[in-house]
């Protein structure tokens, strides 16, 4: 068998190994991105270094949308010193305090503690994220014991769009 073969056998197969790749759909999930700022309305955030307007981008996944899962969303904070990612149930879009079961904060590692003690709530004057949502032009996540940090109460506001 020549050289000839051997690369024509190898480039046929590397096409159909494409094929089959480009045939396979991926798990498709609706997201919506978008950015803003955040800022401690109530103090309580200085003595950890969180102090003045901080610019934020945002990605969320909202739970019960196509393609995402029926009882959890996922939220991605990206600041420019780090990323907070966070999964919670929003259990109806609620107004209360939500229960964040999952937090992983990145600044000079991963950390994810095994119980995270922030939570969040939707502010008053704000959207509350829905399935069917296509854009969110006033989210205001309100968070308390911002990063893990006892008493450190933030407020996120952001503007988003469907993907």
């Amino acid at each position: 068998m020549g050289l000839e073969n051997t690369t024509a056998r190898h480039v046929a197969f590397a096409i159909l190994a494409a094929g089959v790749a480009l045939a396979t759909p991926a798990a498709a999930t609706t997201e919506l991105l978008g950015g803003g700022f955040m800022v401690s309305r109530w103090g309580g955030c200085e003595d950890y270094g969180w102090v003045g307007t901080q610019q934020v981008l945002a990605r969320m996944e909202p739970q019960g949308a196509p393609g995402n899962l029926a009882t959890e969303s996922q939220l991605s904070l990206l600041l420019s010193t780090g990323t907070i990612a966070i999964r919670y149930n929003n259990e109806g879009g609620y107004r209360r305090n939500q229960e964040i079961t999952q937090a992983t904060y990145v600044w000079n590692g991963p950390w994810t503690p095994d119980e995270p003690s922030m939570s969040l709530s939707w502010d008053l004057y704000g959207e509350i994220p829905e399935a069917s949502d296509s854009a969110l032009d006033q989210l205001v996540i309100n968070f308390q014991n911002f990063n893990e940090h006892p008493g450190c109460r933030m407020s996120v506001f952001l503007v988003m769009q469907r993907n």
